[in-house]
């Protein structure tokens, strides 16, 4: 079982980068080579979850284009089966390409401009909102709102409230 990896290894009398390729077949030599380099297990372990991670990322990103490739070489072939047999075929490809990416380009290009004039709209009501509703907002006291009503109101049921208290005492 061979191991390849690129650690980074840490100088004990100065802090500089030394970039090693060490390559070996057996859990012995890998001790041996890590001690006698200096470099400890964290760093190595760190660099195989770092590059486990962007192998994975890398991995994702080009299937994806070779799905997208396949799709596009399958729909340009469809496509030029559709176009009659008196147009040579390397045209025919050529033309019915160029009319996928327009009409690809077109609603890529539209789903964006709607998406962002929504997002637009619902920035400007919120800002539109906010700004409206400034005066109604809680306040540090526990929530309550400080308007004149509301609290004329309050004091004219506490009013009220001490008056019926009186009436039965």
């Amino acid at each position: 079982m061979a191991f390849v990896f690129n650690p980074i290894c840490y100088s004990s009398t100065s802090f500089t980068y030394k970039p090693q390729t060490l390559a070996f077949s057996s859990q012995s030599r890998f001790d041996s080579l890590l001690k006698s380099n200096k470099c400890s297990m964290i760093s190595i372990v760190q660099t195989r979850k770092c590059r486990s991670r962007i192998y994975a990322a890398q991995s994702n990103f080009f299937r994806v284009l070779q799905t997208a490739y396949k799709v596009g070489k399958d729909g340009i072939e469809a496509g030029t089966s559709l176009v009659p047999e008196s147009v040579p075929r390397p045209i025919a490809r050529i033309s019915v390409a160029v009319v996928g990416a327009t009409i690809v380009l077109f609603l890529l290009k539209s789903f964006l401009s709607t998406a962002f004039f929504f997002l637009a709209t619902a920035g400007l009501i919120y800002s539109a909102f906010i700004a409206f509703n400034k005066d109604d907002g809680p306040t540090t006291g526990g929530g309550t709102t400080t308007s004149n009503t509301t609290t004329s109101t309050d004091e004219e049921t506490l009013e009220e409230a001490r008056r019926i208290m009186e009436k039965y005492k």
